[in-house]
């Protein structure tokens, strides 16, 4: 059938149309075609941040926050190396994490003027030799490496809250659970034999290592997580553990307590920061400036047990007066903070930690 002019033109315009619209899809920009949903990467331990406060910052935001959760520092550090940080906009290392983290160009520099609680913060949680100004990490909360105990297999006995109950085998004649981070373990083993130290010798880390094959025969586990669970259970008489495991563990189980070494503890702070390749820092610091709040900040304690790391919220927590004090700083047994840190290469430790495992 022949088409007459008017046809042929209208099928041209159909024909013309089509490939236009093809074509639009394929090079216009994406934001004219798709509103893509906002959204954020959230990298952090499995029990650091409150479904339902992230639940309420999405609502009241717009964006979606997806969570991926890693076991310990080691796991963290070697996804970010792998992976360059890529396809991550915050993350939650522990404080000589992000002493790893800077070295390796990971990190992105925060802008400071963006936090509407900076002048909230804690100010003895800042300026510390893993990221001395601040520049990379901001303090989200705090925790103590403390002793928990089982209650009845210490009663009627004097107890000497001391490293001691963890290394001197003329103290113990229970189980332990120790943890399960290297980095962590040496760092107790060597405070225990030479105080706070900046660094060790090869005699040095060798007497820990001999020291802690020497613990083995009274360690009932290793474990990053829920070495609560040995208390809980009897398994273990003595625990070392951060203070929010022990304390909620305490909640459920009266016969669970702790104790603070007399000659010192260590601190260990979580931390924000941003990794270097993040593109979606204004959403990013929407996100952090909604976990300072105080509402936020309460109920992370409530439900975690973790020290705030902000001044502002004290006032709206429920604890009795020793552990107010430990919250805020002033108890006698936070005079100095101590923090796990890197004495020796990590291949010196990675290799010390093999031979405590398998000796």
């Amino acid at each position: 059938m022949k088409l007459t002019l008017k046809q042929y033109f209208n099928r041209s315009l159909v024909v013309l149309f089509w490939i236009g619209l093809i074509f639009g899809i394929l090079y216009w920009p994406r934001s004219l075609i798709f509103r893509e949903k906002k959204s954020i990467n959230v990298f952090a331990w499995g029990d650091i941040l409150d479904p339902s406060v992230v639940a309420e910052f999405e609502k009241s935001s717009g964006i979606k926050v997806n969570l991926n959760f890693y076991a310990s520092n080691e796991e963290m550090i070697v996804k970010l190396k792998a992976t360059g940080g890529e396809g991550y906009d915050l993350i939650v290392p522990s404080d000589y994490s992000v002493e790893i983290l800077v070295k390796e160009n990971l990190l992105k520099p925060l802008d400071k003027s963006k936090f509407s609680f900076y002048s909230n913060l804690n100010p003895r949680l800042l300026n510390h030799a893993f990221d001395p100004d601040n520049q990379y990490s901001i303090p989200f909360e705090w925790e103590l490496f403390v002793l928990g105990i089982d209650k009845d297999y210490f009663y009627g006995k004097t107890i000497n809250p001391s490293w001691k109950m963890l290394f001197d085998p003329r103290v113990i004649d229970y189980k332990i659970t120790m943890s399960n981070d290297p980095i962590q373990t040496l760092v107790l083993a060597s405070y225990y034999l030479y105080g706070p130290i900046d660094s060790l010798s090869d005699a040095q880390l060798k007497k820990i290592t001999d020291l802690l094959i020497a613990q083995k025969q009274y360690v009932n586990a290793y474990a990053d997580f829920r070495a609560d669970y040995f208390l809980a259970t009897k398994n273990s008489a003595v625990v070392v553990s951060s203070s929010s495991y022990i304390w909620r563990t305490m909640r459920k189980f009266p016969f669970v307590g702790y104790v603070i070494p007399k000659e010192g503890t260590f601190v260990t702070i979580e931390n924000f920061c941003i990794p270097q390749t993040s593109e979606k820092e204004h959403l990013t610091y929407q996100l952090i400036n909604f976990l300072y709040s105080r509402d936020s900040m309460k109920t992370h304690f409530d439900t975690y047990g973790i020290f705030p790391a902000t001044l502002d919220v004290m006032d709206d927590l429920e604890m009795d007066d020793s552990t107010r004090s430990l919250v805020s700083m002033s108890s006698p047994e936070l005079r100095t903070l101590h923090f796990a840190r890197l004495l020796t290469s990590q291949k010196n430790i990675r290799d010390a930690w093999v031979q405590v495992k398998t000796d």
